[in-house]
């Protein structure tokens, strides 16, 4: 199974609808930190991610086993053996400082290919944001003092331990326990010595002098295995044996206990044997804060080891780094800006650009997210990064991107330096986002509004009119309504789906009701007060795709169903044609009550739509029977409207 599986399912499930729906639809993507739980974080993984971009493929296995899923058609599959990501790419520079709600990377590709590469993005990225920030946090607590990688053990995996290695040094951590990311990144590595080791000597000066005369130039020796003080003194011991020998100790490691009074009273014993350059090393669930009081309280430290706090990030072990849509264009069209509006989630639509501003000093003063083309003053974080699949840089090596960001701390402002203060950096969002902003979220009000529609059942002559056929006593009286309706729905863009019997001579429904809505016959014609100009008849005799379906209802006002017996669901385009509006809420009226209406609301009822009754605008042959329904309706969810209220209620 090859590396490039690394992918959640849904990402699979979504790219083979838009295979099938939206194959040639580009879209662009946002891949930002929602969450202010840092004061600032560092950008991260940036490489790693446009690496393994660049090389993405799918084997023969991959292939195999989703194929073995039994969810994915042989189209689909064929499409990935030979997916390639073919996209463009902007990221800041990696390691940039960044803040929430900026931006870290966009990606503008083909909607599949997009959709496909969002998690194993967002993966390289949240660990090394996460893992980065944190280290860069203990880096900026120590003021100057060394601080080393002793996390190997305690994180998440190789991956993880290998992670911390890089991106703390790229942040100014001076080296590693880790050998592997030693040889991988060229990091530095170091190391002392464990409990087990001094224990494993009957004598703990047994321990010392063996490690030391074994390393003479490299000895750090663990000084409170039993007695601090006494480990101490042991070590003044070892360090004038290897004086005599020609060498120096390079240092003691406290691990435990009082590290600010030990510290203080090994300096002391230090520097009366001459021991001015034998450093103290400390170490022992260290982390930023800790870290600071040391160093408030002036703790004669010369160096930290930080292990499971820094490898894990153990206060917020994740970056809540997100992926989100912007701007999709469908075929032949321009770009169209997207937005989320959930509660918290909000997002910024179209492509953006963040412009970061410099006092006269050289410290960062504020940063605006604007649109990609506006012009506003300022350095410009984003550049293209990857075209066309393929990466326009040369990735930097370890070191030359830690002299970069040990650079960029420096224009840091003072206060986002200081871990325990809450300083926000001043991010603005520009006017023409703003505006842009504003003008998404009424077009998203449209969009996300009730789907209504109108479901006008055989308002025709035959019916409504006293010398109709089939004429049902009073119903003239809802003449009036009905062209209300109607009126409105025109005015309001609501869609009226009409049902018209059309019946033959010798239909076999006229043994039972007589002859009536003969094609060709005045009786048959829908009243005009419910036509509307821009109609389209959809016949029983033939099954249209739903894709046909859909394009009518795109391009009509009106679709009237034909229908050749009492249910207009006879006619085999309604269900669909129904699924293609996929309304969530349906205005029935017409006539005739305990007939057509009947089997128009039960068919609605069955398949699960919201169905209200425009009760004065039907009507019934018996009163009667009229009740029946209504009660049994209202049992089953039927909603009773007015024709004013339905005017006042709804709004498109």
């Amino acid at each position: 199974m090859s590396k490039f599986l690394v992918i959640d399912l849904y990402e699979l499930t979504m790219a083979q609808v838009y295979f099938k729906q939206k194959r040639n639809t580009l879209a662009t993507f946002d891949l930002f930190i929602r969450s202010q739980n840092r004061p600032f974080y560092v950008a991260g993984g940036i490489d790693e991610a446009l690496e393994f971009l660049e090389n993405f493929k799918f084997t023969r296995e991959d292939i195999d086993y989703l194929r073995s899923l039994d969810l994915f058609e042989e189209d689909f599959l064929n499409y990935l053996k030979d997916f390639k990501f073919k996209g463009e790419i902007w990221t800041v520079d990696e390691p940039e400082i960044v803040f929430a709600s900026e931006l870290i990377l966009r990606v503008t590709a083909n909607l599949i290919e997009a959709q496909i590469i969002e998690s194993l993005v967002l993966n390289k990225i949240n660990l090394a944001v996460t893992l980065a920030t944190k280290a860069t946090r203990i880096v900026l607590a120590s003021e100057g003092r060394g601080v080393y990688d002793f996390s190997l053990r305690r994180t998440q995996g190789i991956e993880a331990s290998l992670a911390c290695a890089k991106y703390s040094y790229m942040v100014g951590i001076k080296g590693t326990s880790n050998l592997l990311a030693g040889f991988l990144y060229k990091i530095p590595v170091v190391g002392t010595m464990a409990h087990s080791f001094i224990m494993s000597f009957d004598r703990e000066m047994e321990s010392f002098l063996t490690f030391s005369r074994q390393f003479p130039t490299k000895s750090i020796l663990l000084v409170d295995t039993y007695n601090t003080k006494e480990g101490i003194t042991k070590a003044t011991k070892i360090a004038n044996i290897l004086r005599r020998m020609g060498f120096n100790l390079l240092g003691i490691r406290l691990d435990s206990g009082d590290l600010v009074g030990d510290a203080k009273y090994a300096r002391a014993i230090l520097d009366e044997e001459g021991l001015i350059d034998t450093i103290i090393f400390a170490s022992g669930n260290l982390d930023e804060y800790k870290i600071r009081n040391l160093v408030k309280e002036r703790a004669p430290i010369d160096a930290f080891g930080v292990g499971t706090n820094m490898g894990c990030s153990s206060d917020l072990p994740f970056t809540d780094v997100i992926y989100k849509l912007v701007e999709i264009k469908e075929k032949n069209k321009q770009f169209i800006p997207t937005m989320k509006l959930s509660e918290g989630k909000t997002t910024l639509p179209g492509k953006k650009q963040i412009f970061r501003i410099f006092d006269g000093k050289g410290i960062m003063q504020k940063d605006y997210i604007g649109l990609d083309k506006e012009k506003i003053k300022g350095k410009k974080l984003l550049k293209k990064m990857m075209d066309k699949g393929t990466r326009l840089y040369k990735e930097k090596n370890m070191n030359e991107k830690k002299k970069i960001f040990l650079e960029r701390v420096k224009r840091l402002p003072e206060a986002l330096k200081k871990i325990d203060k809450n300083y926000q950096y001043p991010i603005i969002v520009s006017k023409n986002l703003c505006s842009l902003v504003s003008e998404i979220k009424e077009q998203i009000k449209e969009r996300t509004a009730k789907k209504v529609i109108f479901f006008d059942i055989d308002t025709q002559y035959d019916f409504l009119t006293k010398n109709g056929a089939l004429y049902v006593k009073d119903s003239e009286a809802i003449i009036k309504n009905l062209n209300k309706l109607t009126n409105f729905a025109n005015k309001n863009n609501i869609i009226i789906v009409s049902s018209q019997d059309v019946h033959r001579k010798e239909d076999p429904e006229f043994k039972e009701f007589g002859p009536h809505c003969v094609k060709g016959t005045k009786g048959y014609k829908k009243l005009p007060s419910t036509l509307l100009r821009n109609y389209k008849v959809i016949t029983y005799k033939k099954t249209y795709s739903p894709e046909e379906l859909k394009q009518n209802c795109k391009k009509y006002s009106q679709i009237i169903l034909e229908k050749n017996i009492l249910n207009v669901f006879s006619n085999p385009n309604t269900l669909n044609l129904l699924e293609a509006i996929f309304p969530d809420e349906i205005y029935v009226y017409g006539v005739v009550t305990e007939y057509c209406i009947k089997e128009a609301v039960e068919g609605l009822i069955k398949n699960n739509l919201s169905v209200f009754l425009v009760e004065d605008a039907i009507k019934e042959i018996s009163s009667k029977e009229k009740d029946r329904l209504f009660s049994s309706w209202k049992k089953k969810g039927v909603q009773f409207v007015k024709t004013k209220a339905v005017l006042g209620k709804i709004v498109p």
